[in-house]
């Protein structure tokens, strides 16, 4: 059994006499002295601290695993040795009012020869006391998962990560009740741990004491003791979420200084204690709901890992080192993307880049530049878009992956809800929220409603959420890398189209994206074969076949830490550069100018774009500026996925018959309703603008794209039938 009055004393030398052995100062007496003078409102107790004292072994299991009890033993250890403050001028309290009011009410009654007992004999401490303890957890205590806590955690100190998804108003909560006696003119008090309590009809009756009569309690509201108090929903990491599970929560209560320190959204570690809470209500009572559990914060910090926090492994780290020395870094990482998929050289660079990213420069007037490379794969059906940025998903640190069709606006951005204790209206961030400072991977993105689709605009430019519902009017951050999949319109890419007719996005979103890359399922008989032995080779390896020539790619631990490693430089752009990349531009744009059907459009997010490829390439390289080198290949990448572009449109301005024909065939038919034409039908349709010859090769050609299916119940008089996936608008 533990001894209470021993551990106190232990607690009171340890406040007393230590001494911190790098500074040499008393560490905690200083806090005292400084909580004194009413500069200081935490007693921050480190438990690393507490074991390096010479006679506090029990102190350091009872601050570990009974914190609550040894957080009021210290908090008592700490009013005996609480030192005379050092100066007076600090503002009054209403307790500081109140306690002068009471002397000398004693002071009279003394006078009067009416005997009383000391003026703040039956004041709780939890009334006068001016500061809240924390207990700080040991160095070597690793942040639990929220699927790792359970019973055996409960009362003791425990720390979790997580993304915070919900967040309440700032309330007071009621911790010391004072009740005035109006018969006997006396005040009772009730100290109060939890969020309900019972008012007390009588004063609580004392040892030995005679037999009170009827009292008249009526609570003091001023005389009462208030704190700040917040509940946060604490959500688990989506890294540490398994395959099909739902994401796991837990209730995390927010007190005093802590309360207003964190948004739906922000990544952080809690430290506090894990206790368990009755469930009030009928409604609890008759579902056999008889408790729940909630965390005591007594830390909030906002997580700003490095990447030697990732890679905490020392053999880790050398690897990495190892590999930032070596001169294939950039191709290496960009191989060990889904190396069970088959090319998309080029692709895969980008997607490597949109992981790294560039650097987020904020201005002096407050104007931000956002860092993060957006990114979108456009490409015909069987591509692989879907398993690569799934691929992106798993390795990034902080991914969220959703699809078009099952997210909606208020998924994406934020959802107001009631919350079921106080029955106010709360936020709770969506996918864009939970990836800050992350990849937010949206597959199907041509089959978004446009109305859900238009909330990504401000997020990808400014990087922030603005809600106004239900009276909620605030702006959420969202620092995250876009990362979309999408289908050309009708199913499949139509070579004889221009870009812009066979892409079903707005023009206004394209030109937010950084890199717009289209992958096309061509045929290619020496390409198909490769293609066909890769898919069987790990088919019946299980894996992707070692590389015959260059090193092995590397495991996705290893990339994800390699990637963090990354992203802790900011690599600047020196003076030398500046006017090569602005030659670069100018150039751009003569050439998109003298065009006389541009395939795109170059603008000033354009020169942005150069400029965030290019210090994401100085990162992979664990650089601090970027050279000339960084530059060419940014514009080789862009270039790249412009050509995929300007390949498959139409070479002049003048639409071909053949397309002709299928813009008047499908056009009829999403009309009319058709699913099938005679040659007669077509004949009415469009022979008087066409030839015969010139219409059976348009069908022949586009059945050859399975977009129509032929029979010929009349030789050289085909009867065309059209799918109502090819009909239907994306």
């Amino acid at each position: 059994m533990p001894d209470y009055k021993l551990d106190k004393e232990r607690a009171l030398d340890f406040l007393k006499e230590f001494i911190d052995p790098d500074t040499g100062d008393a560490k905690y007496a200083d806090q005292l002295e400084e909580i004194a003078n009413r500069e200081r409102q935490i007693l921050e107790i480190d438990i690393d601290d507490v074991a390096s004292y010479h006679d506090t072994e029990t102190l350091v299991d009872g601050l570990e695993n009974n914190t609550k009890r040894y957080a009021k033993i210290v908090s008592e250890a700490a009013d005996a040795a609480m030192p005379q403050p050092s100066r007076l001028d600090f503002e009054e309290d209403t307790f500081d009012i109140l306690y002068k009011q009471r002397l000398e009410r004693m002071q009279e009654l003394q006078a009067q020869g009416i005997e009383v007992g000391s003026s703040s004999a039956n004041l709780p401490a939890e009334l006068v006391r001016r500061f809240d303890v924390v207990v700080k957890p040991a160095a070597k205590q690793r942040p639990l998962r929220l699927r790792e806590v359970s019973a055996d955690h409960i009362g003791r100190l425990v720390v979790l990560q997580g993304t915070v998804t919900q967040v309440t108003d700032v309330k007071p909560l009621l911790t010391v009740a004072t009740y005035l006696d109006r018969n006997q003119a006396t005040e009772a008090y009730q100290e109060v741990s939890g969020r309900t309590f019972c008012p007390l009809d009588a004063p609580p009756d004392e040892p030995g004491q005679e037999k009170r009569p009827k009292a008249d309690l009526k609570m003091q509201t001023r005389g009462s003791r208030f704190v700040r108090f917040q509940e946060m929903k604490l959500q688990e990491r989506a890294i540490e979420v398994p395959q099909g599970a739902t994401p796991r929560s837990l209730v995390i209560h927010l007190r005093g200084t802590l309360t207003r320190t964190c948004k739906p959204g922000d990544s952080v570690t809690v430290a506090g204690v894990f206790l368990p809470q009755p469930y009030t209500g009928f409604r609890a009572m008759r579902a056999g709901l008889l408790t729940t559990t909630y965390l005591d914060a007594m830390s909030v910090t906002q997580d700003k890992r490095s990447y030697k926090d990732t890679a905490a492994d020392g053999s880790l780290r050398a690897q990495i080192e190892e590999i930032a020395q070596s001169g294939d870094v950039y191709d290496r990482l960009a191989s060990s993307l889904a190396p069970e998929i088959f090319g998309h050289e080029d692709v895969k660079k980008a997607l490597l880049l949109c992981m790294v990213g560039g650097v987020t420069r904020q201005l002096p007037d407050g104007m931000k530049i956002r860092g993060d490379i957006h990114v979108c794969l456009m490409g015909d059906p069987g591509v692989a878009k879907s398993q690569l940025i799934k691929h992106i998903a798993h390795i990034s640190p902080r991914a969220v992956y959703t699809t078009g069709k099952g997210s909606s606006g208020v998924g994406l951005t934020a959802a107001v809800q009631r919350d079921p204790v106080t029955g106010e209206m709360v936020l709770e961030g969506g996918a864009l929220v939970l990836a800050d400072k992350g990849i937010c991977c949206i597959d199907e993105f041509d089959k978004m409603e446009e109305s859900d689709r238009t909330a990504i605009h401000e997020v990808m430019e400014q990087q922030t959420v603005s809600i106004a519902k239900a009276g909620i009017t605030t702006t959420l951050n969202t620092r995250t890398t876009l990362l979309a999949a999408a289908n050309p319109a009708y199913g499949r890419y139509d070579p004889r189209r221009s870009p812009a007719e066979n892409i079903a996005l707005p023009a206004a979103l394209l030109s937010r994206f950084d890199l717009m890359w289209l992958i096309l399922d061509k045929a290619d008989q020496e390409r198909d074969r490769r293609l066909a032995s890769h898919v069987l080779s790990v088919h019946k390896e299980g894996h992707a076949a070692a590389p015959t020539e260059g090193p092995a790619p590397l495991s996705p631990d290893l990339l994800r830490a390699y990637v963090a490693a990354a992203k802790s430089h900011d690599p600047f752009f020196p003076e030398d550069l500046t006017e090569y990349v602005a030659a670069v531009y100018a150039e751009m744009r003569q050439e998109e100018a003298q065009a006389q059907v541009p395939h795109s459009y170059t603008t000033a997010r354009t020169l942005l774009s150069i400029l965030r490829l290019s210090q994401a390439l100085a990162r992979l390289r664990f650089s601090d500026y970027v050279c000339q080198a960084d530059v060419d290949e940014a514009l080789r990448l862009m270039r790249m996925s412009k050509v995929s572009l300007l390949e498959t449109g139409p070479q002049r301005e003048q639409k071909d018959p053949v397309s002709l024909i299928y813009e008047a065939i499908r056009d009829d038919a999403q009309r009319s309703g058709k699913q099938s034409y005679t040659w007669g039908d077509l004949s009415l349709l469009i022979g008087n603008k066409f030839s015969a010859d010139q219409i059976r090769a348009a069908v022949t050609e586009y059945a050859d794209y399975n977009v129509f299916t032929l029979d010929y119940p009349r030789p050289d008089e085909p009867t065309v039938h059209i799918g109502a996936y090819e009909l239907e608008e994306q």
